[in-house]
C-alpha cells in the first residue's frame, strides 16, 4: 500500500481503536445494566439493532456505493461547491423522510424481529427501546455523508475519532443508570419506565448525534461552506441510479437475513424453556460485537482509506494501479485477520470475560458459541468488504448483489435447517456457522466476477499464497495454545468446567496466550517467507534505524543494504 494509504489507515485504525476501547467500556456497562440474557437484554439489543440495520438498508449501502466515487468526481469539477451542497442537501432530505417514516412504523418493524413467543408487554418494551434509538438513522447517514467528503479530501482524523465522543456520552448514561437503579437484568417489565429507557437508549442516540454533527467543524476547515441547496442536476444522479438500486438490493438481502437471525435467536430461549441458560439475541449481539472488533479496527480502516484511492485510479482508467492497491490491501488485511480469527477460536471464554468483566462464565460460554462460528469466516468477511468497495469504485452494484443473493440463500437454508432439526440451545451458534459457510461457498463466484473487472488478471496467485501461508501459521499457533489451555488454567487456579474464571485470571490467560500465538505466528510467517509480514518487519527496522534487527534471531532479521547504499 502507498504511504498515503498507510498513513490514512493508521489514522483510521488509531481512531477506531480508541472508539472500540470506549465502545468496549460501553458494552461492559450495558452488560452490567441489562445483562446478556433474559427479556431486558434481548429487548434492548433488538431495539438498538433495528435502526442500525435499517440505516444500512436505506442509506448505508447507497452512500457507500455511490457517494465516494461521485464525490471524487465532484472535486474535479469547477462547480464542486454547488454540487456538494446539492449532494448533502439531498442526503439530508432522504434521511429525514426515512427516519420519520421508520419511527412511525416502529410497532410494525419490531413484529418482524420477534416471534410469537413474545407477549404484548414484552413487545412494548422492545418498541420503546427501538423508538428511542430510531433517530440514529438520520445521524448515521449524516455521519457517513460528511465523513466520506472528508475522506475524499484525505481528512481522516475527526472522522475516525468522533465515535469516541458518542461512546463517552452513552457510557455516561449507563453509569447514571447503575448509580440510580443498579443492575436490572432480572427486573420485572413494570420496572422499565421512560426515564430508565432514556438513560439506556436515549443517551446512545445523543452520542450518535454528536458523532455526526462534530464533523461539520473539520468540513468547514477544508474550505467547504455547506449551505442548503436544492436540485439534482449536475450531481451525477443518473449515473448513480443503477448502482444505488443494486446496492439497495444487497442491503435488502442482508436485512432479510438479519430478520431471520433475530427471530431465531430471540425465539431460542423460549423454545428451550430457559430464558437465562440458552443463548438468545443478547448473547448473539455480544458475540458479534467482540468478533467484529478486529474487523472494525483493521479491515474497515484500510477499506475507508483505500476506497478513494481506488476510485481515483478507476476514474483515471488506471486499472493496473487499482489492481495493485486492491491486491496489497487484501494480502495485508488477510495476514492480520487470520491471526485474530485464530485467537478468538482458541481463547473464546477468556477473551469474553476479559472484555466483558460483568458476565459470568456460563454467560461467556453462551457468547462463545456464535463468536467461534463467526470467527472462522473473519478473513473472508474482511476480504469481501475490500472487494465490495472495489466494485463500487467501478460503479458496479450488480456483482455484489449477485454474490449477496447466493450467500443469503445459503445462509437462510442452513439457519432454517438448524432451527428445524437441532435443539434450541444450538440455534444461535448455528446462525454464526451459517454466515461463515455462506461466505465460504459463495466466494469463488465473487472472485470470478472480480477477475473480469480487471481484464482477467487479479494477482490471484500471490493473494492465495499469502492467505495459505497465514492459514498454516495460524493453525500451528492456535494448536499450541489449545494444547496448553488446561495446564495454563490449572496454573492460574481456574476451572471452566466448574465456572471458575475471574476477570484477572482471564486477562492473564489472554496475555500469555497472545504472546505464545504471536511469537509462533510471526516465526512461521518468516519461515514461510510471507512477504507482507517480512516487509512490515523491514519497514519497522528501517524506522528504528536498523536497531530492531540487532535484537532478533538471525532467521527473523531482514537483510540490511550494503553500507554505501544506506541513507
Amino acid at each position: 500500500m502507498s504511504s498515503n494509504v498507510g498513513r490514512n489507515s493508521l489514522i483510521m485504525a488509531s481512531g477506531t481503536m480508541a472508539s472500540r476501547l470506549t465502545g468496549q467500556i460501553r458494552t461492559i456497562l450495558l452488560a452490567a445494566c441489562l445483562g446478556t440474557t433474559g427479556i431486558a437484554a434481548n429487548a434492548y439489543q433488538t431495539g438498538a439493532m433495528i435502526p442500525q440495520v435499517l440505516f444500512t438498508v436505506i442509506s448505508g449501502g447507497i452512500f457507500n456505493a455511490v457517494l465516494v466515487p461521485q464525490i471524487v468526481r465532484t472535486f474535479k469539477e469547477h462547480d464542486a461547491q454547488d454540487r456538494l451542497n446539492k449532494l448533502i442537501t439531498l442526503a439530508i432530505a432522504i434521511l429525514t423522510a426515512m427516519t420519520l417514516l421508520m419511527m412511525a412504523a416502529t410497532p410494525l418493524l419490531t413484529m418482524l424481529y420477534l416471534n410469537s413467543s413474545w407477549n404484548e408487554a414484552q413487545r412494548a418494551l422492545v418498541n420503546a427501546f427501538t423508538l428511542w434509538c430510531m433517530p440514529q438513522i438520520f445521524f448515521y447517514g449524516l455521519y457517513t455523508v460528511i465523513g466520506q467528503i472528508l475522506a475524499a479530501k484525505d481528512k481522516f482524523a475527526t472522522y475516525a475519532w468522533s465515535s469516541v465522543g458518542a461512546n463517552v456520552i452513552s457510557c455516561a448514561g449507563f453509569t447514571a443508570f447503575l448509580v440510580l437503579f443498579g443492575p436490572a437484568s432480572r427486573q420485572p417489565l413494570e420496572f422499565w419506565s421512560e426515564d430508565k429507557i432514556f438513560l439506556t437508549a436515549g443517551t446512545w442516540t445523543l452520542g450518535v448525534a454528536f458523532q455526526a454533527l462534530i464533523l461539520f467543524v473539520p468540513l468547514m476547515r477544508t474550505g467547504i461552506r455547506y449551505r442548503p441547496q436544492w436540485g439534482v442536476s449536475g450531481i451525477g444522479l443518473k449515473a448513480m441510479g443503477p448502482v444505488a438500486a443494486w446496492s439497495m438490493g444487497v442491503m435488502g438481502l442482508q436485512e432479510l437475513t438479519n430478520i431471520i437471525n433475530a427471530r431465531i435467536s430471540n425465539g431460542a430461549p423460549f423454545a428451550g424453556n430457559d430464558l437465562y441458560g440458552i443463548a438468545g439475541n443478547g448473547s448473539y449481539q455480544n458475540a458479534f460485537t467482540l468478533y467484529i472488533l478486529p474487523y472494525s479496527l483493521i479491515a474497515v480502516s484500510v477499506a475507508t482509506a483505500i476506497f478513494p484511492k481506488i476510485s481515483r485510479a478507476v476514474a483515471d482508467h488506471n486499472i493496473d494501479e487499482a489492481r495493485a492497491d486492491l491486491s496489497g490491501a487484501l494480502r495485508n488485511v488477510g495476514v492480520m485477520m487470520m491471526y485474530f480469527a485464530m485467537a478468538i477460536i482458541v481463547m473464546p471464554v477468556p477473551i469474553t470475560i476479559a472484555l466483558l468483566p460483568s458476565v459470568s462464565v456460563p454467560e461467556a460460554q453462551l457468547i462463545a458459541g456464535p463468536m467461534i462460528a463467526l470467527s472462522f469466516g473473519l478473513p473472508l468477511t474482511s476480504a469481501y468488504l475490500l472487494i465490495q468497495r472495489t466494485f463500487y469504485s467501478f460503479e458496479d452494484g450488480k456483482h455484489p448483489f449477485l454474490f449477496q443473493l447466493l450467500a443469503s440463500v445459503i445462509q437462510i437454508v442452513i439457519e432454517v435447517g438448524i432451527a428445524m432439526f437441532a435443539p434450541a440451545r444450538y440455534w444461535t451458534a448455528g446462525i454464526g456457522l451459517a454466515i461463515t459457510l455462506s461466505y465460504v461457498l459463495s466466494f469463488p463466484l465473487l472472485v470470478l466476477m472480480l477477475r473480469r473487472r480487471f481484464d482477467g488478471y487479479l494477482d490471484g496467485r500471490r493473494i492465495t499464497a499469502t492467505f495459505l501461508k497465514a492459514l498454516v501459521a495460524a493453525v500451528l499457533a492456535g494448536a499450541a495454545v489449545w494444547l496448553l489451555t488446561d495446564p495454563l488454567m490449572s496454573l492460574l487456579g481456574a476451572d471452566l468446567s466448574r465456572g471458575r474464571l475471574s476477570w484477572l485470571q482471564a486477562v492473564v490467560f489472554c496475555v500469555i496466550g497472545t504472546v505464545i500465538t504471536a511469537v509462533i505466528y510471526a516465526v512461521m510467517l518468516v519461515v514461510l517467507r510471507c512477504d507482507e509480514f517480512t516487509g512490515l518487519l523491514g519497514a519497522l527496522n528501517r524506522r528504528l534505524g536498523g536497531r530492531l534487527g540487532d535484537h532478533l534471531p538471525g532467521f527473523l532479521r531482514t537483510p540490511r543494504p550494503p553500507r554505501h547504499m544506506r541513507p
